[in-house]
């Protein structure tokens, strides 16, 4: 599960980085054919590889978080992840959804400043989460010290 949380997660940040660089290039084009491509590559990537991406990420991330020793609640880098991919998955849907039936239609996704800015913000977001990921700063939170292990059985003795 960690693997595919692991991927999963670092292929939001790689998709996200794609979608900025294509947002870069179709705002900064003059040719219509180049921003009729981009648009285009950008509905597939937001529409149906990054929805399915997200979706296991923060699956596999909630499915971690429960079953292992870090716990959803027990370390503040934790919730600030879990603040943080609720926070761009709800963002991207508020994006995606209005913009949906256009794509659908084959319209595409125009490259926006607006669409920009959030993609560009979303990007850092994501590299915030992986340096909480791979830093794991601020300790326990208070229902985290709560938690404690359990004392160590003692060892069976023997009759002698």
């Amino acid at each position: 599960m960690l693997v595919v949380h692991v991927t999963m997660s670092v292929g939001w940040l790689g998709l996200d980085g794609a979608l900025v660089a294509l947002e870069v290039t179709g705002l900064s084009t003059v040719h219509s054919a180049v921003r009729a491509g981009i648009a285009t590559a950008t509905a597939v990537i937001a529409c149906w590889v990054l929805v399915p991406v997200v979706f296991f990420s923060l699956a596999s991330g909630l499915v971690l978080a429960l079953s292992t020793p870090w716990g959803l609640v027990r370390h503040w880098w934790v919730i600030a992840k879990c603040g943080i991919a609720a926070v761009l998955t709800a963002a991207g849907l508020l994006f995606l959804v209005p913009a949906l039936p256009q794509i659908l239609a084959g319209g595409g996704e125009q490259a926006e400043m607006r669409t920009l800015i959030g993609r560009s913000v979303a990007l850092v977001l994501l590299l915030v989460a992986t340096g909480l990921s791979v830093v794991k700063p601020w300790g326990k939170t208070p229902c985290g010290r709560r938690v404690r292990r359990r004392p160590p059985r003692e060892a069976p003795r023997r009759a002698t």
